[in-house]
């Protein structure tokens, strides 16, 4: 009987906490929704004051400060700022010569928004930063104003204000505004991964040539990180950097990580001057991960001495180093040299060829039985 009891409990226990949970989707359900319907009413009022703004052009000086003044008092709140966003893009891809119109002379009201938000929290000048990204026309042709208040952003904020405070620089096509952003990173020890950097330098939308120019100029005053991101960016942009690269390449001093990236850019863009570098690096004893990433390099270098060094690899220790030089030796299609290999004496060397063969030929789409029969 007690067993019984308890038994029941638990059932009411779990249909109340049941219950709790239907009543409680059912209110965020519905907050979400007035939430949804307030946002849309205040985006269709922003919709119609901006429009109104653009179309009345002959309002007059008196109308244009009065209308300032209401963006810097409305805008400084950032469900404001969002839903103006949502009202500006409607306008841009509705009504472009209107956006124009709208946008035209009020360079001075969005660099005074950049100097409010940066006496807000992270988050809030994240968000003004996002505005800028969508929005480069607002900060006009001369932005050094705006560029500086959104560099001065980034201490002391985290790292989505930093990736969106970078994203806003290259939006607006700043190369000093990305080079002093950099330096600030740097002087301030903040990280952002090395992949979301590059990433960012590639949404620039100024001369992506004169940017690799300069950030090349002073990488070697940065850390390895921006140095990595550096070289990424540009071997994404150009392929005008062989020598510069070499001499990266050649020198020991320079850390693996940015070797790498730079053996990485040989590996698209083949130098023969580099394949001297590439074919000393295929040598596991100094380091392995980049006698690993030399030997996949080696695949745009096809030149018999190359080819030399890539079956010398076969015989590493390194697994890692084995696996990449047997793999470019496969997709070079060099039958005689694997022939060879086959039939050599050392496991390492075989074993991990038959692997590729194998793996090669597993890859390959089979024939079906009507393709058989039709040949």
């Amino acid at each position: 009987m007690i067993f019984d009891i308890r038994l029941y409990i638990i059932i009411g226990i779990y249909m109340i906490i049941c219950i709790s949970l239907m009543i409680f989707n059912f209110m965020v359900v519905r907050k979400t929704v007035r939430q949804s319907a307030a946002a849309t009413g205040i985006s269709k009022k922003w919709k119609a004051i901006i429009y109104k703004q653009a179309v009345k052009a002959s309002g007059g000086e008196i109308s244009m400060l009065k209308h300032a003044r209401f963006l810097l008092k409305k805008l400084a709140n950032t469900e404001a700022l969002i839903a103006f966003s949502h009202a500006l893009h409607y306008l841009k891809g509705e009504f472009p010569e209107a956006y124009n119109d709208y946008i035209y002379n009020k360079y001075n009201v969005f660099e005074n928004l950049a100097n409010i938000y940066n006496e807000k929290t992270s988050v809030e000048r994240a968000c003004y930063a996002d505005f800028i990204c969508d929005f480069p026309e607002a900060a006009g042709d001369s932005h050094e104003r705006t560029v500086g208040a959104l560099i001065s952003y980034i201490d002391k904020s985290n790292i989505y204000c930093r990736t969106n405070v970078l994203r806003a620089l290259c939006s607006i096509g700043s190369v000093s505004g990305v080079m002093n952003a950099l330096q600030v990173i740097n002087d301030k020890q903040l990280f952002i991964h090395t992949q979301l950097l590059t990433d960012e330098l590639l949404r620039f939308k100024g001369n992506k040539e004169d940017l690799g120019k300069y950030l090349w100029s002073e990488a070697w005053r940065w850390n390895d990180n921006i140095k990595v991101s550096v070289i990424q960016f540009i071997a994404q942009s150009s392929n005008s950097y062989n020598e510069e690269f070499l001499s990266v390449l050649q020198d020991s001093s320079v850390s693996a990580e940015v070797r790498i990236a730079v053996i990485r850019y040989y590996a698209e863009n083949s130098y023969a001057p580099a394949q001297a570098a590439l074919i000393k690096l295929t040598d596991s004893s100094a380091n392995i991960t980049l006698a690993a990433e030399a030997v996949l390099a080696l695949a745009s270098h096809p030149t018999p001495d190359a080819i030399a060094a890539l079956r010398e690899a076969l015989y590493s220790q390194e697994w890692s180093v084995r696996y990449n030089a047997s793999s470019v030796l496969v997709g070079m299609g060099n039958e005689i040299d694997l022939t060879k290999v086959l039939r050599d004496d050392s496991e390492y060397a075989r074993k991990i060829v038959s692997y590729m063969l194998e793996r090669e030929e597993a890859l390959q789409p089979k024939e079906t039985e009507g393709e058989k029969v039709s040949a």
